[in-house]
């Protein structure tokens, strides 16, 4: 996955920001609404986060960009935990997860397949090796279009 300048900028201006709030910069989107950008800023703490330190980081980096002038035009600003199922943005975040279930989309087929889905073997470096059913599939982190954990609801027995 690549990083575009503006991408680069603001990740150079929130991580800071952040630091006094306890809470560190998971990672960084964008979308269109309208007329509008969108920017979604996803944020974690030990212990988790809050709905209250969504909205303490929103406020924060609400002055911090309209002080940096650091987007151009109107933009909606959301916060928000990167959730069970959280997208990865870097190799290195990934490493905590290894043993877990991940789906992968590549951004170009390799060995004739765009979708991975299997338990995280292994990250060594920029490169992450997928497990799906005893085949590991290795792939470098910037050859993905996007990565994220499955969050696989424990059995508890219950029939429906």
């Amino acid at each position: 996955m690549t990083r575009s300048p503006l991408l680069e900028r603001l990740a150079g201006i929130i991580a800071p920001a952040l630091e006094p709030l306890s809470v560190q910069l998971w990672g960084i989107e964008f979308a269109s609404a309208g007329p509008r950008m969108v920017v979604r800023i996803y944020i974690d703490a030990e212990g988790g986060v809050s709905i209250a330190s969504c909205a303490k980081v929103s406020r924060s980096l609400g002055a911090v960009f309209d002080a940096e002038d650091a987007l151009p035009g109107a933009y909606v600003l959301e916060v928000s935990s990167p959730g069970l199922e959280r997208r990865f943005f870097s190799a290195a975040q990934m490493a905590a997860f290894v043993g877990q279930v991940v789906d992968v989309r590549l951004h170009d087929p390799q060995d004739g397949r765009r979708h991975l889905r299997g338990a995280l073997a292994a990250v060594s470096g920029d490169e992450i090796s997928i497990d799906e059913a005893g085949k590991v599939t290795s792939v470098a982190f910037g050859r993905l279009k996007s990565a994220h954990l499955v969050h696989e609801f424990p059995d508890t027995g219950i029939k429906a």
